[in-house]
């Protein structure tokens, strides 16, 4: 098994036992360089002690130097061996291997005590530059290579040691510490469509796996209300085609239980048309709602925003004759580049064209005001109307989907105009308010942000 493929508890346990492993290597050298340096430091203390006192002998009998270091008291150091010499520069001192080695004692005339190791012995020399000799002694320190391997032996068993029991305790705690998580991952395996209602368990709302959970519900609660309101519009936007859809197939049976002159066959084929219209506008308002509230990139791309109401505009008059009589258009703005906006020409033109037909269809075919106009690097387009109204009751609900307000004599619409444009809006980055009292009519200013800014 690869290294990625292990869970957390694993690779943590991994990376618990290196790094302590590190750590503990770490520590156990200085601790045993530093035995090192004081057992060698040590030795030599002691060599230099024995030294002097030999030195100390010989002052007394300089004659017989020999004679004096053989009534040395014996020492503590083990295998020691002196060697003397007053004329010659070098001494032959023999090594471990049965081969002589040769000191130079004049190199050594810089210092009183100088130090050396050949093999596996500690040599002292003492040059008494006042007698003009020199004394040279050796010792192997046996105890000291002795505590060393000893330590040594003793840190690589603790650090064996030490990363087990490390290893044990650290799997014992991510074991006990990551259990939480794992039943988490339980619980949330259970979620799914049929029960989205259920949460996760939140213990410690203070702590790091309290905040996770905490989340996780709060994401939930999203896909939750997510997941509703899809089903809701699905079950509405079927109503909503199925009743055209209804009406047709009612006109058709109709038309066809028996011979009708040509006049009811027109007519019926009106009345199929219209239903037509409507169920392809319903279609077409249900896609581009679709579109907006999808989490896809739409293509953003400078548009001409008069261009747009005008081309509405013209596309309304087959639908509302008296449209000329009744609109008032105003496009205020010292050139046509200031109502340039970025946005999705044909997102914009329908909303443009919901607003509009809103405001002709209530409008009880008064005059209707419409402003094109920049304010604070934004794009407006107001219209006005002085048609039937909106009760204030009404007014918080209708941006929702599939929402609509039961007028008399009046056409319903199909509820998702308003939605729609409040979409549209939002998805770049403008706003939409509307404002009405009822049998005094309505105020709407819908804002983009403008494409050339101050």
């Amino acid at each position: 098994m690869r290294f990625w493929q292990l869970n957390i508890r694993q690779r943590l346990t991994i990376f618990i036992s290196i790094s302590s492993f590190l750590i503990l290597l770490l520590e156990g050298f200085f601790i045993y360089n530093h035995m090192v340096k004081f057992c060698k430091k040590e030795f030599k203390s002691r060599i230099k002690q024995r030294l002097a006192e030999a030195d100390s002998l010989i002052i007394r009998d300089p004659n017989y130097p020999f004679t004096a270091i053989g009534n040395l008291p014996p020492g503590s150091l083990p295998e020691e061996k002196f060697a003397y010499t007053k004329e010659s520069n070098q001494i032959l001192l023999p090594n471990g291997d049965h081969q002589s080695s040769a000191i130079d004692t004049l190199k050594q005339k810089h210092c009183t005590y100088c130090f050396l190791r050949l093999n596996q012995r500690d040599y002292g020399i003492l040059y008494d530059s006042t007698n003009h000799h020199t004394l040279i002694l050796s010792a192997y320190d046996r105890y000291g290579q002795s505590k060393l391997r000893s330590l040594r032996h003793g840190i690589i068993v603790g650090i064996l040691i030490g990363v087990i029991l490390l290893s044990l305790v650290s799997w014992f705690w991510l074991t006990k510490f990551l259990q939480p998580i794992s039943a988490k991952i339980q619980k949330a395996r259970t979620i799914g469509t049929h029960n989205l209602n259920l949460r996760l368990e939140v213990k410690n709302s203070h702590d790091e796996l309290g905040q996770l959970a905490l989340t996780f519900n709060e994401m939930l609660d999203r896909i939750e209300a997510g997941f509703l309101f899809q089903q809701q519009f699905i079950r509405n936007a079927s109503h909503e085609i199925r009743t055209p859809l209804t009406a047709i197939t009612a006109e058709v049976d109709l038309a066809l239980q028996k011979n009708r002159n040509p006049e009811k066959y027109q007519h019926a084929l009106e009345n199929i048309r219209q239903r037509a219209g409507q169920l392809n506008e319903l279609v077409t308002q249900l896609l581009l709602l679709a579109k907006v509230e999808a989490n896809t990139t739409i293509n953003q791309q400078l548009c001409a925003a008069d261009e747009i109401l005008l081309f509405v505009v013209k596309n309304l008059q087959f639908k509302y004759v008296q449209i000329k009589e009744i609109l008032s258009l105003k496009l205020e703005a010292a050139d046509s580049t200031q109502f340039q906006v970025y946005c999705d020409h044909i997102l914009l033109q329908a909303a443009f064209y919901n607003l509009l037909d809103n405001a002709l269809k209530y409008g009880n075919n008064k005059p209707v005001v419409t402003r094109l106009f920049r304010s604070n690097n934004l794009l407006c387009l107001e219209i006005i109307d002085r048609g039937i109204g909106i009760d204030p009751k009404e007014l918080e609900h209708l941006f929702e989907p599939f929402y609509r307000i039961n007028r008399l004599n009046h056409p319903l619409g199909s509820g998702i105009g308003l939605s729609l444009v409040k979409s549209i809006a939002e998805r770049f980055g403008g706003s939409i308010q509307l404002t009405s009292q009822l049998g005094q009519g309505t105020t709407v200013l819908f804002s983009l942000p403008s494409a050339i800014q101050d």
